[in-house]
């Protein structure tokens, strides 16, 4: 009797089982009754950009590929595939952490450490994190949105350990924080005590009347986007929806030194912030070819230190490659539009080249985007974090529906329970 009726069991568990894994349920996973809709046809509309803010200032932005945290204290983004919880298995950061002024000696076009003039780096300064949607006639986000706003200075503590070591000169003393200047500057701010090389004080408080602003955009459906200024179009660039962050940096009122210097943003890459997951590496698009950097690799300090990234003729954007060195397989990119618009003191917009010099810091691997000198005006420029979506460590259910087996796992399950009803009848006999 008992055996019968486990028989009986097993065979209703087999019928249901062979339903499921022809049917598809197109339910709500739980939670999620109030964000995601269906349209009269039946078919789920596509998932929305949402966000929300922690108590601790933590800005969290998803989509149903793209998970992003903001950092409340400095422009830094952390992001992963939502699927994969915590990015446990590829999980990558972008942080905005240094501006630079310095003279092209070697003309370049890039920046290399000895050619520094001035830096401020940006955890120093004071940031408001705003955060906001744009909503269309049904009230559905079409956009979200999250702009860094920089204040003024801290007035606290910060950590100068990540740069110390490679930025020229840089020393901490009882009459504040030097950097030495490169060759060719002109400058009195101090000299050293023996009256040799020639030094400038880190005078933060220069930077505390620029303006900057990092404007970060994630759209539900694809942007098409242009670089314009008073002559037309320079360049054209698509943000892909639901997969790609689009950041507008903007600056404005720069404390130049010099009138011929340039402008770096330091962008500060980090590729294997995974917990369980496996080695990460950068894959560079260069006019020469493709170059693979891990930035556990630190490259050995010199004053000429910063690579200049070779741009690819005939291409608007340029980008690196988030790549799975275990697998090969590219998760991402970080992407650059090669012009930026300045907008001049007299009000004219002009589009300008935007050049790159790179290495790796052991921890990271450091990009410095160069803008052209725009003394009295600002500058606006598009960089962009993107996840591909077929690439996802783990499966991403566009559907929303909830899991059921595939039919390949639904067919083990099925032989199983076959196994078990043979094992019961040879029993019985």
């Amino acid at each position: 009797m008992k055996h019968a009726m486990i028989t009986r069991v097993l065979v209703l568990l087999l019928l249901v089982l062979l339903l499921s894994s022809r049917v598809t349920v197109n339910a709500q996973t739980t939670g999620d009754d109030d964000d995601h809709t269906t349209d009269a046809d039946g078919d789920n509309e596509d998932h929305e950009p949402d966000f929300e803010r922690d108590e601790d200032g933590t800005v969290w932005i998803q989509t149903q590929v793209m998970t992003v945290i903001l950092n409340p204290k400095l422009p830094s983004y952390q992001y992963w595939y939502t699927p994969d919880e915590n990015g446990s298995l590829a999980r990558f950061r972008v942080g905005y952490l240094m501006v630079i002024e310095f003279e092209d000696i070697n003309g370049d076009g890039v920046y290399q450490i000895n050619e520094t003039l001035q830096f401020a780096p940006l955890e120093a300064f004071d940031w408001n994190l705003i955060t906001g949607a744009v909503t269309d006639s049904t009230g559905r986000n079409t956009e979200v949105y999250a702009s860094y706003v920089k204040g003024g200075l801290t007035g606290e503590d910060w950590d100068d350990s990540w740069f110390e070591d490679w930025m020229p000169g840089y020393m901490q003393d009882d009459e504040g924080s030097q950097f030495a200047l490169g060759e060719g500057d002109d400058d009195d701010n101090s000299t050293d005590d023996d009256g040799g090389d020639e030094y400038g004080v880190l005078n933060l408080e220069r930077f505390e009347g620029m303006t900057m602003q990092f404007y970060a955009h994630i759209y539900m459906n694809d942007y098409n986007g242009t670089v314009t200024d008073d002559e037309g179009i320079k360049a054209n660039y698509t943000i892909s929806g639901g997969v790609e962050l689009k950041v507008d940096i903007e600056i404005g009122n720069f404390p130049y030194v010099s009138n011929t210097s340039k402008v770096a943003v330091l962008n500060y890459l980090q590729e294997d912030l995974a917990q369980d997951g496996d080695n990460y590496m950068f894959e560079l698009d260069e006019e020469d070819g493709e170059h693979e950097i891990d930035s556990d690799d630190a490259w050995e300090i010199s004053d000429d230190l910063g690579e200049r990234f070779e741009d690819k003729e005939g291409k608007d954007v340029q980008d690196l490659a988030l790549v799975d060195a275990t697998t090969n397989v590219t998760r991402g990119f970080y992407r650059w539009v090669d012009k930026a618009v300045m907008t001049l003191p007299n009000g004219t917009s002009k589009a300008t080249d935007v050049s790159a010099s790179y290495w790796a810091d052991g921890s990271a691997l450091l990009i410095f985007l160069a803008y052209s000198n725009f003394d009295g005006g600002s500058l606006l420029h598009d960089p962009s974090m993107k996840l591909i979506e077929t690439a996802s460590p783990i499966p991403i259910d566009n559907n929303n529906s909830i899991p059921i087996p595939t039919e390949t796992s639904a067919g083990l399950i099925i032989g199983l329970i076959a196994l078990v009803l043979i094992g019961i009848g040879i029993k019985r006999r």
